[in-house]
């Protein structure tokens, strides 16, 4: 029987007391931007831990962790975190599917990561780096483990097998984001969009995704019309069928053969 079951995560836990930063640095973006935390829903628990970190650390951690844990539901578009404030949760994804996003002054937008359930959201909590200078945004609808940065930096700085697995999830994070970095400045929108949704499509493991062609543009740092004929081209090659806020990746091999080489990488 796996670990969890049967454990009420989330309840009858003293949450440790939430340090209020002295100074929070400002943070300039386009003022026609409407974007503000938006606290998840609390769900019950199904007692199946999906998350790789968390199914990977050892019992000891686990059972450290578990009643500091809450599973909450993510609905595409939520920001989970205010811009330029310290990060209070991290998030351990399980179907949800979050990302980095950087809004500039003009108003466009492009992602640097993706985190599905391979990882955890808020990594710079752990290490008491500033104010983040990005968004963290849901990309597809799904649930995810939350809990304080307070009780997982405590954890991290014991030692053992979760500060080896958030290292390594670090060490991958930086590989993504210098790895996008490249692709965004080498490749061109089609083989763009089509690395982009293959990475979807590992981490959400269904063929129909629910993305909208604003999110893919704000994704991928471009206009909705550029993303509408690349989008456009994929479906009548018949790799991909569209409509209205969904795409359904019908031939997955053609589609890999279409991205360009950064999703080896990735």
């Amino acid at each position: 029987m796996n670990e969890t079951e049967g454990l009420n995560v989330g309840q009858n836990a003293t949450m440790p007391e939430i340090v209020q930063p002295s100074t929070i640095p400002p943070v300039i973006i386009s003022p026609h931007l409407n974007l503000k935390y938006q606290s998840p829903k609390r769900v019950p628990f199904g007692g199946s831990l999906t998350n790789k970190i968390l199914g990977g650390i050892s019992g000891a951690d686990l059972s450290r962790l578990l009643p500091y844990l809450e599973c909450v539901n993510l609905t595409s578009g939520q920001q989970l975190n205010c811009l330029g404030e310290r990060i209070d949760f991290v998030y351990f994804p399980e179907t949800a599917i979050i990302s980095h996003i950087y809004f500039l002054g003009d108003g466009s937008t492009a992602a640097t990561s993706i985190v599905g359930k391979e990882g955890m959201v808020g990594l710079s909590a752990i290490f008491d780096s500033p104010p983040p200078t990005h968004w963290i945004e849901v990309t597809l609808t799904g649930t995810a483990l939350r809990v304080s940065s307070e009780v997982i930096k405590r954890e991290f700085h014991n030692g053992g097998s979760l500060q080896h697995s958030l290292l390594d999830c670090m060490s991958a994070r930086l590989a993504q984001v210098s790895q996008r970095a490249v692709c965004n400045g080498c490749h061109e929108l089609s083989q763009r969009l089509a690395t982009w949704l293959l990475m979807i499509h590992d981490r959400a493991q269904i063929d129909e995704l629910r993305l909208t062609q604003e999110t893919m543009a704000n994704h991928l740092g471009t206009r909705r019309a550029t993303v509408n004929a690349a989008c456009t081209a994929l479906r009548e090659s018949g790799i991909v069928s569209y409509r209205r806020a969904a795409i359904t990746i019908i031939d997955r091999k053609r589609l890999e053969t279409v991205a360009c080489e950064c999703y080896r990488v990735l």
